[in-house]
């Protein structure tokens, strides 16, 4: 999902909707949104990869958003 995409469907949602993060593809519990920080990911496989501006600075610019648990 890309940051225009996300606005988008955000913008559907009341102004003072809580936004949380879940803990894992099935859904097995969930989290308040803590963070939300800016950085890079270089994509290891079709489900996760890592990233740094230090390490990889040519790797795609990403949005991060951090649970509080």
């Amino acid at each position: 999902m890309t940051v225009a995409e996300l606005i988008t469907e955000l913008q559907k949602l009341p102004g003072d909707a809580l936004v949380v993060q879940s803990k894992d593809a099935e859904g097995n519990g969930f989290s308040p949104v803590d963070e939300v920080s800016v950085g890079r990911y270089e994509a290891e496989s079709t489900w996760s990869g890592f990233g740094d501006d230090h390490d990889y600075p040519d790797a795609p610019v990403a949005v991060c958003v951090w649970p509080t648990n």
